[in-house]
């Protein structure tokens, strides 16, 4: 995708909306036509492609999305459209976000035609620390705009479990961006897994990770097969829980098979019903909980059973320790 002719849809959307706002303010359909369709179709996303959009996508509770952006026949994001100048509710926009939830749709996007905003689904935060991408096609800058766009360009959502924002340079050298340095200056980009069990290069296979006392190292970062690397505050819980919210992204841990014990405790794994067994439950996604108040290696034991549980091999599953 060329980023100016990005840019320049933007600019044309920023007069359509200034020279008709009157008539497009009333029409919902009007909305979707001469401000949403544009976008998405700049973003290589063709509206009038059931593969690749499907229209009035069934949420549950008789509710349907405007738009499912579907990949592999399978939808990666929603899209709710309102009317120009139309508020973008937060208690509605939870309620889209549920519903997005239990169909194990992993992205949501609510816009007017002017205002765009993406969220995260299955984050497990306040709705406003789920926002991935925020900005106003009036408002904010064309180029801004079009970098701030690039979270939902086909390209990218469809290819990628984690869709990344961009900058300038990023998009004339064609790398990808770097996440940015936090306030606490912790390792953003880990790297690559390596071969083996060399812990000196900062990745061990899950299947190696066990007999540790209390005073090791624990665990920071996690890779999976797919490529897919999540940072989290260093725990063992957070070994289950991602390996938990991997597999249920990638369809493989559902209400159906989340029913699992853990080899040498009462306490369930995971399970389907947040009173089944577990004393402090977690919902991962929709009707699919773990405890998660596990010892550091029950947890450890727990994630490299369930990989086992949904047909995953955890030696391919790589660990980074926080040292």
């Amino acid at each position: 995708m060329a980023l100016d002719d990005l840019r320049v849809t933007i600019e044309k959307l920023q007069d359509k909306i200034r020279t008709h706002r009157p008539y497009l303010s009333g029409k919902e359909t009007a909305t979707r036509q001469v401000l949403i369709d544009p976008l998405l179709l700049a973003l290589g996303w063709d509206v009038s492609d059931p593969a690749q959009i499907e229209l009035e996508y069934p949420v549950g509770d008789g509710r349907r999305a405007d738009y499912a952006l579907v990949s592999n026949d399978q939808p990666v994001a929603v899209i709710e459209a309102k009317r120009l100048g139309t508020a973008l509710e937060e208690e509605e926009t939870r309620q889209v976000l549920t519903y997005a939830n239990s169909r194990g749709i992993a992205y949501m996007v609510v816009t007017n035609g002017d205002d765009w905003r993406m969220y995260d689904v299955f984050a497990r935060q306040p709705i406003e620390e789920r926002i991935l991408m925020q900005f106003s096609i009036t408002q904010t800058p064309a180029h801004e705009s079009a970098l701030q766009a690039l979270r939902i360009w086909r390209s990218n959502l469809a290819s990628s479990g984690n869709p990344m924002p961009a900058k300038e340079p990023v998009l004339q050298s064609g790398e990808k961006e770097q996440p940015p340095e936090s306030d606490e200056k912790e390792e953003q980009t880990p790297p690559q897994p390596a071969t083996g069990s060399d812990t000196e290069s900062g990745w061990i296979p899950l299947i190696e990770l066990s007999g540790r006392n209390k005073n090791s190292p624990r665990p920071k970062w996690i890779k999976f097969p797919d490529g897919s690397t999540e940072q989290f505050r260093p725990s063992a819980i957070g070994v289950l829980r991602e390996t938990a919210k991997w597999l249920a992204n990638s369809g493989k841990l559902t209400p159906e098979n989340a029913r699992l014990q853990h080899p040498k405790h009462q306490n369930l794994c995971v399970s389907s019903n947040a009173k089944d067994g577990i004393r402090k439950p977690e919902e991962i996604c929709a009707d699919v909980y773990i405890e998660k108040d596990w010892e550091a290696q029950d947890s450890i034991d727990g994630a490299k059973a369930l990989l086992k549980h949904c047909g995953e091999d955890p030696s391919k599953v790589h660990v980074r320790l926080n040292r």
